[in-house]
């Protein structure tokens, strides 16, 4: 299996996570644990073609919820080591039809805003790989919780990805 490396080291998530973010946040509270996972995803390769071009575009869709991402393949470089305590839980037939779903809903919406029409002219199964994360868990009094860091790009993960790690950890 494809495994992502990791751009982002444990030490620099840790300032990540610790850092305040702006004047009206709050301590998330005392970092307890902070540990590198690798969720399962399918990647994909769609050729998009308006009346001038045609051009490709890399998206990723989690093998646990579906959850549709572009991806950057710039930062990334592949190997064969890391750990899996994920499986994949979605068909790759079901994670090419939300990607197909998704780009279509997108192109549509820019196309209409920009006045180009665009079509997928096809969709390539690209690869599955493990994609990580580091996740931060915090305790502040009697209360857990968790935040999340794409581990290639620095990027604190918002609410969108919350439903899908909490849905991975109840795989564990």
């Amino acid at each position: 299996m494809n495994f992502v490396e990791p751009v982002i080291s444990e030490q620099k998530a840790e300032e990540i996570f610790s850092k305040k973010r702006n004047f009206f946040h709050r301590s998330p509270g005392e970092i307890t644990k902070l540990e590198l996972i690798y969720l399962p995803n399918y990647t994909f390769k769609l050729t998009v073609r308006t009346k001038k071009s045609e051009q490709e575009v890399y998206v990723s869709v989690d093998g646990i919820k579906g959850t549709f991402a572009f991806l950057d393949l710039e930062n990334v470089n592949l190997t064969k080591e890391g750990s899996t305590p994920f499986d994949f839980e979605l068909s790759q037939d079901i994670a090419e039809k939300i990607a197909k779903d998704e780009y279509r809903g997108i192109i549509l919406q820019s196309g209409l805003q920009a006045k180009i029409p665009a079509e997928i002219k096809n969709i390539k199964r690209f690869m599955a790989m493990y994609y990580p994360y580091w996740i931060c868990y915090y305790k502040k009094g009697d209360l857990y919780n968790f935040s999340v860091l794409d581990a290639v790009n620095g990027k604190l993960q918002g609410i969108k990805m919350k439903p899908v790690f909490l849905q991975a950890f109840s795989q564990k």
